[in-house]
């Protein structure tokens, strides 16, 4: 029998397999347990893999997967170089990513008074998350352009914006890995040096912190160069910076990604990858996919409340600037990722059809009708 370790935080996994597969999990707040007779690891981004906290590989160990989009936190090629596949669950939360920044873009137009439509979006990176995002902003018929050269070199169907073109925007939203080597590192690529040359009315990151130098973006805060940030991830993550945290429109404990359908997903992507590589069969999962019915007809919502019902941001903002003091900050930041319930994304979400013709933004989100059900 095919044996399988894996992070007990990985969204109802066991659901995804089954009898002819032994499922054990971990707690990722303890010490990796040994790794002998396990044929396969699934880990998420909490628990780093590399060549000093795992120096010898057991020969049972063939399939190493992360519950992920990015995988930074493995060191991909010393796995593969003794033999081990690195699997995984790129593009599974880009749709939840993508709910993320069209939601906090409307709520900072709101609270701002600003109209979109008169603002240009640079999207930094265009794979499955940056592609995710544009259809959304389309949706709202909002200005914008793509900047992700390595895509450009590989797929001639695309074009990318020029740097010039893509710094000159009015808002620029992150969703590229963390590469620090190479011919495109993104590891502070949003540094002093273009900070203090341009001026921006709003960033998003909602792919990796070290994207952006933080440091540097406080001092173009401080000059007035950057008005609003978003940021959901954290350059010494679980760590985070305070006074970066205190000056944003909205902070959040990296859960841009966090969604009941993202999370299936990318349990759904590892266990087909797993299958693949074994050779086994799988149950089919098409029956945890749920929609959620939510009776709000009878309130009197403001389009900034019923979005605000609808995705939780603000309760994770006022949950984590609440650890601002906290000494064990790092610890409590892991929890907020863990302990609440996910929320459902917007397609999977019915209203009373009063609500969506009153608020023509719910229609463009994806959310249904009640009546339709």
């Amino acid at each position: 029998m095919l044996k399988i370790l894996a992070d007990q935080n990985i969204y109802k996994l066991d659901q995804f397999l089954n009898g002819t597969v032994e499922l054990t999990t971990f707690d990722p707040n303890d010490p990796l347990p040994g790794l002998e007779t396990y044929d396969a690891l699934f880990v998420r981004t909490v628990t780093k893999l590399n060549s000093k906290n795992i120096e010898t590989i057991p020969e049972s160990l063939k399939l190493l997967g992360t519950g992920s989009s990015g995988s930074d936190h493995i060191e991909k090629e010393y796995f593969r170089s003794k033999g081990v596949q690195v699997i995984d669950a790129k593009g599974s939360n880009a749709d939840a990513v993508s709910e993320y920044v069209i939601t906090s873009l409307l709520l900072w137009s709101i609270k701002r008074e600003i109209e979109l439509s008169e603002m240009t979006v640079g999207i930094i990176g265009a794979g499955a998350t940056g592609s995710a995002v544009a259809d959304q902003i389309s949706r709202f018929e909002i200005p914008f352009l793509s900047y992700d050269p390595p895509r450009e070199q590989r797929d001639k169907n695309f074009s990318s914006a020029s740097l010039n073109d893509i710094l000159e925007c009015d808002i620029l939203t992150f969703h590229v890995p963390l590469e620090k080597e190479g011919t495109h590192p993104t590891f502070h690529w949003l540094d002093d040096s273009k900070l203090s040359v341009n001026s921006f009315k709003l960033i998003i990151n909602a792919s990796r912190g070290g994207v952006i130098d933080e440091l540097a973006l406080l001092n173009a805060i401080s000059k007035n160069t950057v008005s609003d940030i978003i940021i959901d991830v954290w350059e010494a993550e679980p760590d985070f910076n305070t006074a970066v945290a205190e000056a944003a429109f909205i902070a959040t404990p990296h859960i841009a990604g966090y969604s009941e359908q993202a999370k299936l997903n990318a349990s759904k992507m590892l266990v087909e990858q797993f299958s693949d590589f074994f050779e086994v069969k799988v149950p089919d999962s098409s029956v945890l996919y749920l929609s959620k019915k939510i009776g709000l007809a009878e309130l009197n919502y403001t389009a900034y409340e019923l979005l605000l019902r609808l995705h939780p941001l603000r309760e994770y903002d006022a949950d984590l600037r609440n650890l601002n003091l906290r000494p064990d900050k790092s610890i409590l930041f892991q929890k907020l990722r863990t302990d609440r319930p996910y929320r459902y994304e917007y397609p999977y979400i019915s209203l009373d059809k009063t609500l969506l013709n009153e608020f023509n933004v719910l229609k463009k989100l994806g959310v249904k009708s009640l009546t339709n059900t």
